[in-house]
């Protein structure tokens, strides 16, 4: 089964654990009125943020393993693991685009800027205990999802003005809403990391055996 497949899957299991989460913040954030081109961001944004620790190797809670491994020499055996180095790059442009589409405070390009880098040494760092021994702490990847999140943010900036772009991110002139937009975009990223670190790993086995199932059931 192809790298993309297990990503996908592995995504949607994480996603399928946070949704209750989100519709639970839809409602209790009900009184600060929120456009529903913002509320549908939110859901987009969310769906970024687990395909993100999917395709990182995030570990969870049961998968624990202190096994560091360092690369710190930029683009060292970058053509053998280019596929992984280009899923890297590609799984942060989203990123780039909706956090200044969402959030007002992160149109200045130096603050998206620290947020991807903030974010990609959390994940490298998490690798640490990976599980995984292929699993690399690199700093290709850092610099890869540095990229692709200004690549994401420079597409913003070219699709700002558009229609469809209005009312998404969450205004600020109203008191409540001001208080809202410095930490709904921590509650949004956090909620899926903990989803993550402690119930992915049920649901994505409950999901793979859906479909292992189904293979072996259909006739060849």
């Amino acid at each position: 089964m192809s790298d993309s497949t297990v990503l996908m899957v592995n995504t949607f299991a994480a996603y399928i654990g946070v949704i209750p989460f989100m519709i639970i913040f839809q409602i209790a954030f009900r009184k600060y009125r929120l456009p529903r081109r913002h509320q549908f961001g939110l859901y987009l944004y969310t769906l970024v943020i687990c395909s993100i620790f999917m395709a990182s190797n995030t570990p969870s809670l049961y998968q624990i393993n202190f096994s560091p491994s360092f690369n710190f020499i930029p683009f060292y055996g970058f053509s053998d693991s280019f596929s992984h180095y280009m899923q890297s790059f590609f799984v942060f442009v989203p990123f780039g685009f909706l956090l200044p589409t969402l959030w007002k405070q992160f149109r200045p390009l130096k603050k998206t800027f620290f947020a991807a880098l903030l974010f990609s040494v959390l994940i490298e760092l998490s690798q640490i205990f990976c599980i995984e021994s292929t699993t690399v702490t690199d700093v290709t990847d850092v610099i890869m999802n540095i990229f692709g999140t200004m690549v994401g943010y420079f597409v913003f900036l070219q699709a700002k003005d558009l229609h469809f772009m209005r009312r998404m991110h969450l205004q600020t002139k109203n008191p409540r809403r001001r208080t809202l937009s410095k930490w709904e975009v921590y509650i949004y990223f956090f909620t899926p990391w903990l989803i993550t670190f402690l119930l992915t790993p049920f649901i994505s086995n409950m999901i793979w055996d859906v479909i292992w199932d189904t293979a072996v059931g259909i006739p060849i």
